[in-house]
């Protein structure tokens, strides 16, 4: 899979990941916030073309495309933006490790970036798989803590 846009926060991916998975494209770690599919833009012009007619002529002009978008985890000094064509791939516990250890401490900036502008469950899964690697950090759970007190609390509203 490989990195089809990038905009300041944000890189798109074409291809099917999971929500919530940590990837990795260049030296950028990101977290896929959601997956969707996109119909080919001039299929939304075809017009008056029947479907089925293209489809038996030309299949790959109407397949749609899987898109995962991916939310840049800044913060962590020298993590910069991908570039189109990079290749993303899943992180391992220890690339994750390393990421987020600075002088041998355990280090979080991105998370309040993230939480403002992901969906609560996505930094959740965040910090589950943080909580399997680093199981000794109390900051975790306190932010799982934090994290569930803020889903309880939308849920009653």
């Amino acid at each position: 899979m490989r990195v089809v846009r990038v905009t300041d926060k944000v890189f798109e991916v074409e291809g099917n990941l999971k929500v919530g998975e940590i990837v990795k494209a260049g030296e950028c770690f990101a977290v896929v916030v959601s997956v969707s599919e996109e119909e080919p833009e001039y299929m939304k012009y075809a017009g008056e073309l029947n479907r089925e007619e293209i489809e038996a002529y030309m299949p790959d002009v109407v397949e749609k495309t899987v898109i995962s978008k991916c939310f840049v985890l800044r913060g962590m000094g020298e993590n910069t933006s991908p570039k189109v064509g990079d290749e993303v791939r899943e992180v391992s516990d220890e690339e994750l490790r390393e990421f987020h250890l600075r002088n041998g401490e355990f280090r979080i900036p991105y998370f309040y970036n993230l939480l403002k502008s992901c969906d609560i469950e996505i930094a959740k899964s965040v910090l589950l798989r943080l909580k399997r690697i680093f199981d000794k950090e109390e900051i975790i759970d306190i932010l799982l803590k934090e994290v569930d007190y803020m889903m309880l609390h939308h849920m009653l509203r």
